[in-house]
């Protein structure tokens, strides 16, 4: 069996993936708020002003931006100051 360390919270997990269980739940909950305001609203001209409309730290929607091929468009779009 092989550990991983989470590298979100530094814990370490056995299964598959980038996160462990409780931090790949916190993503999708996040990814989920993201694509709701997504579909709703327009997209803001910069990541802490996404950041603000939507709760999620700018951190996490850096990587969501750079990791996901869903949110790879937002790439060119959002400026990240």
């Amino acid at each position: 069996m092989e550990f991983n360390k989470c590298p979100q919270c530094g814990s370490f997990f056995s299964n598959e993936g980038k996160t462990c269980p409780n931090c790949a739940q916190k993503d999708n909950t996040k990814i989920q708020k993201l694509e709701n305001y997504l579909q709703n609203n327009f997209v803001p001209d910069t990541l802490e002003e996404l950041s603000v409309n939507t709760g999620i730290p700018t951190k996490d929607l850096s990587r969501f931006i750079n990791e996901s091929k869903e949110f790879s468009n937002l790439n060119g779009i959002i400026s990240h100051l």
